[in-house]
């Protein structure tokens, strides 16, 4: 499939690098310098004994280093192995990064069956930690946490010498949200982040829908929630078919903006206009979607199962034309065309726009988030390590962000896993889309981004692992959206904040969830809608908002 977004790294790479013939990922690779315009390839630094300036010049690295030290990696996520091999020695992206960078690597990984977060904190006990720890490692909270306790390196100073091509990609204007979000309050660095092209990225959840069906029936997709009665009517009388979804995909936004809600099922923070933070749940528009849920689900619209709902029952009763409208991942989507095509049912799933409250407006809440940071998912360097090994691990973690680092993170070994055509579309071999398990299982033997990886994950490498049609869907549900204006960013909290935020933040949380099923079906009336806002209110839903506007506020000034 040819990409309608192709990143601008793909563009220099695979046009003005592989078009020329000197193609890069063969042999050595040198780290791109940052460029003069950038303002960020050299950094001055004001020594506070003698008032002199001095200049930190980035470091030319070539790849693969010439080094005999070896890195040890504790892997909680996002990189684990697949599960055809029983260790890293037997994996080819991981001996494959070894090779391109020239590290040896020690890789350690929880032991199966255990809870990765258990494990997390095990290991952070363990009198010698390992140089790297990779994964969702909790963002600017935990990292600020980690850092008070003197368990990893601020990497503020090392960042512009030693991983250049990192520290030019985070200071770009138009990464100034990310770089926000990956400082601490007071302005540390302290991890290399997984990051994400753009916005069709960051987006993988929408609304989708039988697009024959509309067909037979005479309609159009649905727009305003009123649309949206009038087909699922419509589906439920000739097909018995009904609005279903997972707990798990709905909950990441919902069609909350069909009635300018700022959640779907439980509780939820957002920004308003004015910078301030409001809890979603407490909303009248929030009261609105309850209602509307509720009507469905005593016509018989809303799948008596939603509340338990998993990825694998949902897929069941579609593949039965059990569902006609849902909410899903474009991977779930993608999974039920190939049952589709399969089973050779007919069925032509496609995705379409959020509901709106008018047609025509932008949408404010869809499943997104404020930049193109992957939230907590990075590397942090450990205080175990010597400085050499602290220096080597940054160059490693650099090759992530070099033209030939993208790429092999990205599709695996040019020639092995891809090629490159004339018009420079990247198009996968055999050895990936014939693999018995499937392209999706094959990537995660091959390539270092079907989750979040220590590079930027390209737009060009969703859209080719998912089918066409599923791809295309992210469009539809980017299209015309403010959203990413109402987020909250990660936030920092001080330590009695954190504290304090976690204790009573908690119980709101679980009362939300359990008071918005009980309205839907109808175990306890929307009536009594004032009272549930009034419970919140005794459960000092006010403290916890003051928390994090105070946190949100230094996020601003950051």
């Amino acid at each position: 499939m040819k990409s309608r977004l192709l990143s601008k790294f793909l563009t220099t790479i695979l046009v003005g690098t592989m078009v020329a013939g000197s193609l890069v990922g063969c042999g050595q690779q040198t780290a791109t310098k940052p460029s003069e315009e950038s303002q960020v390839s050299t950094e001055t630094q004001v020594n506070d004994d003698s008032d002199q300036t001095t200049e930190v010049v980035p470091e030319e690295i070539t790849y693969p280093l010439d080094t005999d030290i070896e890195l040890s990696i504790w892997v909680k996520d996002q990189l684990n192995l697949n599960s055809a091999f029983l260790n890293a020695e037997d994996s080819p992206f991981h001996t494959g990064l070894s090779e391109k960078t020239g590290v040896d690597l020690e890789w350690q990984f929880p032991s199966a069956g255990t809870d990765k977060n258990t494990a997390y904190n095990l290991m952070l006990q363990e009198e010698k930690l390992p140089n790297i720890i990779l994964g969702s490692v909790g963002g600017v909270q935990n990292g600020t946490e980690l850092l008070q306790d003197g368990l990893i390196y601020d990497l503020t100073d090392y960042l512009p010498t030693y991983a250049p091509d990192y520290w030019e990609y985070i200071n770009r204007p138009e990464n100034a949200e990310m770089l926000k979000a990956l400082k601490t309050d007071d302005g540390r660095l302290y991890s290399v982040a997984a990051t994400v092209e753009g916005d069709y990225n960051i987006t993988y959840c929408g609304p989708v829908i039988r697009q024959d069906w509309l067909d037979e029936c005479g309609l159009e997709a649905p727009v305003t929630m009123e649309d949206w009665e009038n087909v699922l009517v419509t589906f439920k009388e000739k097909y018995g078919a009904v609005f279903s979804f997972s707990q798990r995909r709905y909950n990441m936004a919902g069609i909350g903006n069909g009635t300018g809600a700022f959640t779907a099922l439980v509780n939820r923070y957002y920004v308003d206009e004015n910078n301030k933070v409001q809890c979603a749940a407490v909303q009248p528009e929030w009261k609105e979607l309850l209602e509307i849920f509720h009507r469905w689900y005593d016509m018989g619209l809303l799948d008596k199962d939603f509340a338990t709902m998993d990825d694998a029952t949902l897929r069941s009763k579609v593949l039965n034309d059990e569902v006609g409208v849902s909410y899903t991942a474009m991977s779930q989507l993608s999974n039920w065309i190939g049952d589709a095509r399969k089973e050779n049912t007919g069925a032509n799933w496609q995705g379409f726009e959020h509901p709106t409250v008018t047609p025509g407006e932008p949408t404010k809440y869809i499943q997104t988030r404020r930049d193109a940071y992957g939230g907590e998912v990075g590397a942090l360097i450990t205080t175990s390590c010597t400085e050499e090994e602290l220096i080597l691990a940054l160059k490693f973690l650099n090759y992530g962000y070099t033209e030939e680092g993208i790429m092999y993170w990205n599709y695996g070994k040019e020639g092995e896993t891809y090629t490159v055509d004339a018009n420079g579309n990247v198009q996968w071999t055999e050895l990936i889309t014939n693999d018995s398990t499937g392209i999706s299982d094959a990537l995660s033997k091959y390539t270092g981004v079907s989750g979040l990886g220590i590079t930027i994950q390209l737009a060009n490498f969703v859209q080719i692992k998912n089918e066409e049609t599923s791809a295309n869907a992210v469009y539809k549900w980017i299209d015309n959206t403010i959203a990413k204006e109402y987020c909250l960013p990660i936030l920092a909290y001080t330590p009695d904040e954190s504290m304090e935020f976690s204790d009573l933040n908690g119980p709101i949380n679980t009362r939300v969830s359990e008071m918005a099923l009980k309205f839907i079906t109808g175990d306890e009336s929307l009536d009594k809608f004032d009272d549930f806002v009034k419970e919140l209110e005794s459960l000092k839903l006010d403290e916890v908002i003051a928390i994090q506007q105070a946190a949100y506020d230094r996020y601003l000034n950051k």
